[in-house]
């Protein structure tokens, strides 16, 4: 490839790139299990699989119905660790008079593996002149790929059901 068209693909990449939009944040909702209202869960800065760290800024935000929630979650656990297995095959064949055999050997990567991990999400609304706060304590199970279903608990007692 010569230099001005390498040039050129890369310029043309670069204004794809730059007219592309940008998602930061991940969105899930949240269902009240008796009225069926719905709300929205949004994870600030997309969804990561890592636990909370004291003091860190709220990461997730809550709109349900009029209410405004924020707070944090965390997942906890890994994914575990990656295993290389190493194989080796070989063979030995005649036939016809003639002598064959072959080799394999190599690096074999595991089966890709997709484990739910838990975690929890905690958010509660400003304090207002005369509202009282009200908050919301979720449990959830998440996937390495950023997807997860759970329960919530209001502090009204409403139950909801959680999916991002």
């Amino acid at each position: 490839m010569s230099r001005t068209a390498f040039l050129l693909s890369l310029a043309s990449v670069s204004l794809l790139a730059a007219c592309a939009p940008t998602i930061t944040d991940t969105a899930g909702r949240l269902v009240n299990t008796v009225s069926g209202q719905e709300g929205r869960v949004v994870f600030l800065g997309g969804f990561q699989t890592r636990a909370a760290v004291p003091g860190t800024p709220d990461n997730v935000t809550v709109q349900l119905g009029q209410d405004f929630y924020s707070g944090q979650y965390s997942v906890i656990g890994n994914d575990g660790p990656v295993n290389l297995r190493f194989g080796l095959s070989g063979g030995f064949s005649s036939g016809d008079g003639f002598f064959r055999h072959g080799y394999d050997a190599g690096l074999r990567a595991p089966a890709i593996r997709n484990v739910a991990r838990p975690g929890n999400l905690i958010v509660k609304t400003l304090k207002l002149d005369t509202a009282a706060v009200k908050t919301l304590i979720c449990t959830f199970q998440a996937d390495s790929s950023g997807h997860g279903v759970g329960d919530c608990r209001g502090s009204n007692g409403a139950t909801y059901a959680l999916q991002f």
